[in-house]
């Protein structure tokens, strides 16, 4: 029951929408006293609509900037309303109805709490140490009564920045509520809080300036975070709406949070009467939480700088203006003027950072599967050939066959016997896919693509926190088909070396422009049915378009060994709850065996190529697929 959840029930309310329900409030404490007040400005109109304007306990309607004249909001009046009369107003409302109050903290995001549930719980934010900021708008403040008149009770201070700003950006904000009568806030945009020594210290001398007595009728202290990171993605139940800060309704750059909490108010109790499948929200433009982010980044680097900006902001732009920038409703083109008017070396440097940092980012946040990619391609291009196949080598004896060698260890349940019914079982599937290969080539092959397009897919998927099935395997049967099709003639002469003849009109080749094309196509298709995974198709993408430029075995053994092993074997050391070096030693009897068991292959064949290796991989691989894919229906 903070500020959001207020206005949610006063605007619920006066849409007639609580009539015949029953209500739920999780609250610790209760909301009597005055544990915080509200600031804001807004159209006198609006705010009467919003049932809210006999709440206010003052309001303004000019403003000043350190020694500026003062300047007239325009059409809107900056409110001053105090916390106790919006709890009021909305303990009222609750009185009408069915209520029941639980005076505890409510954990976790229980399914069937309520029909609509609307928290208003403090935020986690995700924070990027590199390029996101976080730091603190804090305040201590007198309610003060002077013997003297020095206030104008038509004008509020929103800055000034004449006190000392000791290493931070700081300044004075007051708002007088008659000649004798005023809020005196020092406030401090920075890592560290201002104290109460310190800000006493600037108060005393405010008025010892203006020589006059006073008495301090009431104390106020708060911190507001100031946050250019997201909010943290948190799985909540459909009918669970997070509200307020924790709803993103907290401006970073300025800490104002009360208009933007009514608007988002007003838009959710709208869709609930129009019954809308989803509800609207009140959302931020990307353009301005960067700007947000770049004035955050100059004051928590450069503090000093702060004065500077805010100064010239409020000297070379009329106040409406700008409190119209801060409500994120000015056009760029406003934007593009009012930003001339700052110091732009100093915005565009802080611009080259963030790119730099996200940059850097990006490149942090890359698979193994990217970097092996450009690795190989690098090789390529140098014709490198050695080294590709070292790598490849490597690949495969540290991960791509052991990750398929540890299908024992989930599935036998004595670990210290040998497990002989295992392996018979082991090697009879793969010897039952040899004989298919044998009598019926393209049934095998058919086979072959489909358990292995399974496979990629539910890897994939499984390391992606995403639910298998249909669309796993569309997505694995386009990865394979990315890889087979842009290399559709060394693909065709291993399915000759495999006994599979293509028909003539399937024999084509794929240039550069046609490849970019049908990759773009399927990008598109795969954009259409799912948002939910979309920088990890992105990346995946990317690597198997890098792959277009290799021959098919080392565009191959990328994706296989360093993004589907990878994950396979990640899931695995998830799964079994060991650590590398024991897993690798697991697996070591089984690796070493696949490899005895292709040794004898060869040497039966006597004429050994990539067809035949490659239906050695298929009946190596068919019995894996069938015990990973138990492994992945597991409970962890």
């Amino acid at each position: 029951m903070g500020c959001a959840n207020s206005l949610i029930l006063v605007e619920l309310d006066r849409a007639g929408l609580l009539s015949q329900k029953r209500i739920l409030v999780y609250e610790p404490e209760e909301k009597k006293g005055n544990d915080r007040t509200f600031c804001f400005w807004l159209e006198p109109n609006v705010l009467k609509d919003a049932g809210l304007d006999q709440l206010v306990s003052h309001s303004w309607s000019k403003v000043k900037c350190n020694e500026e004249a003062p300047q007239l909001l325009a059409a809107k009046r900056y409110y001053y309303l105090r916390a106790e009369a919006l709890y009021a107003h909305a303990s009222q409302i609750l009185a009408q109805y069915e209520v029941s109050f639980h005076r505890e903290l409510l954990q976790d995001y229980p399914d069937s709490l309520a029909h609509f549930v609307f928290d208003s719980r403090p935020p986690q934010f995700v924070l990027d140490v590199r390029n996101e900021v976080q730091i603190s708008q804090s305040f201590y403040g007198w309610f003060v009564k002077t013997k003297a008149p020095i206030f104008d009770p038509e004008v509020f201070t929103m800055m000034d920045f004449s006190i000392p700003q000791n290493g931070h950006t700081q300044f004075l904000y007051v708002l007088p509520f008659d000649a004798q009568q005023a809020l005196i806030e020092p406030t401090r945009f920075g890592e560290v809080l201002i104290s109460e020594q310190e800000a006493t210290h600037v108060i005393e001398k405010f008025l010892e300036e203006r020589n006059t007595e006073f008495e301090i009728l009431e104390k106020e202290q708060g911190c507001i975070p100031m946050c250019s990171g997201v909010l943290q993605n948190e799985e909540v139940p459909n009918n669970w709406f997070r509200t307020g800060a924790g709803g993103g309704q907290l401006k970073p750059s300025t800490g104002y949070s009360f208009v933007r909490s009514l608007t988002d108010a007003q838009q959710i109790v709208k869709s609930i009467s129009l019954n809308e499948p989803k509800l609207n929200r009140r959302k931020s433009s990307q353009r301005f939480a960067y700007y947000d982010r770049l004035l955050l980044k100059i004051i928590a680097q450069k503090p000093e700088k702060g004065k500077v900006i805010f100064t010239k902001l409020f000297h070379h732009n009329a106040a409406a203006k700008v409190l119209n920038f801060l409500d994120e409703k000015s056009t760029l083109l406003q934007e593009i003027r009012l930003m001339s008017t700052l110091p732009i070396l100093l915005f565009l440097y802080a611009a080259l950072l963030d790119a730099l940092g996200k940059f850097r980012n990006f490149l942090e946040k890359r698979s193994v599967a990217f970097y092996m990619s450009c690795i190989l391609l690098v090789f390529e291009y140098f014709q490198l050939g050695l080294l590709s196949n070292i790598v490849m080598i490597v690949g495969l004896l540290s991960i791509g066959l052991p990750h398929g060698a540890l299908d024992h260890l989930y599935s036998v349940s004595n670990q210290l016997r040998i497990p002989w019914r295992f392996i018979g079982v082991y090697l009879g599937l793969g010897l039952l896919l040899l004989v298919v290969w044998y009598f019926l080539p393209y049934l095998a092959l058919i086979i072959f693509l489909a358990y292995t397009a399974w496979h990629f897919g539910q890897a994939d998927f499984e390391i992606w926190k995403l639910r298998s099935g249909v669309r796993s395997f569309f997505w694995g049967f386009l990865v394979l088909a990315l890889i087979l099709g842009s290399h559709w003639i060394e693909t065709n002469q291993i399915l000759n070396q495999m006994g599979i003849e293509i028909p003539k009109y399937l024999s084509f080749s794929f240039d550069f422009s046609q490849t970019i094309t049908w990759s773009l196509a399927i990008l598109g298709l795969l954009l259409l049915f799912t948002r939910s995974f979309f920088s990890r198709i992105i990346e995946t993408i990317f690597v198997l378009i890098l792959g277009m430029w290799l021959p098919l075995l080392p565009a191959f053994v990328c994706y296989f060994v360093f993004q589907h092993s990878l994950h396979g074997w990640l899931h695995l050391r998830e799964k079994l709850k060991l650590n590398h070096q024991k897993m690798w030693l697991q697996a070591l009897p089984f690796t070493l065996g696949a490899l005895g068991l292709f040794g004898a292959y060869l040497y039966l064949i006597q004429e050994p190529n990539w067809g035949q290796v490659f239906i050695f991989l298929s009946a190596l691989s068919f019995p894996h697929v069938y015990y990973m894919h138990k492994s992945y229906q597991k409970p962890q």
